[in-house]
């Protein structure tokens, strides 16, 4: 895909944030930009507005709090993307994500299956 420049002001500690993710990651600082636009963008405008409301109303503390609670997720959706992958190398069945719902009896029909 085509990229394109965009220009970003930030202040001077997130600016020399950017600059140690970026040395610590082998990366650039407009690498590491991109990635947070892409995870921004991808956020529905309700998630933007709260993020927005947090950063203007919240403590240092809420924005704290919060940091933690997308660790948290975004640490459990990798976990849930390894295992779906690795369940699915070993078994040749693909593994539905943790958003789908599972069929009870599609699942025993599967491990019967498996267990022939």
């Amino acid at each position: 895909m085509p990229a394109r420049t965009i220009s970003a002001y930030a202040d001077e500690e997130t600016a020399r944030v950017v600059e140690q993710i970026a040395e610590l990651e082998d990366r650039s600082p407009a690498q590491i930009a991109a990635a947070a636009l892409r995870f921004y963008a991808r956020l529905p405008s309700e998630a933007r507005a709260a993020f927005r409301r947090i950063e203007k109303l919240g403590t240092d503390e809420d924005l704290d709090s919060l940091t933690r609670a997308i660790t948290r997720k975004t640490l459990d959706a990798e976990w849930e993307v390894a295992h779906r992958r690795f369940i699915g190398g070993m078994t040749g069945v693909p593994v539905p994500s943790a958003d789908e719902g599972v069929d009870e009896n599609d699942l025993l029909a599967k491990a019967v299956r498996l267990t022939q």
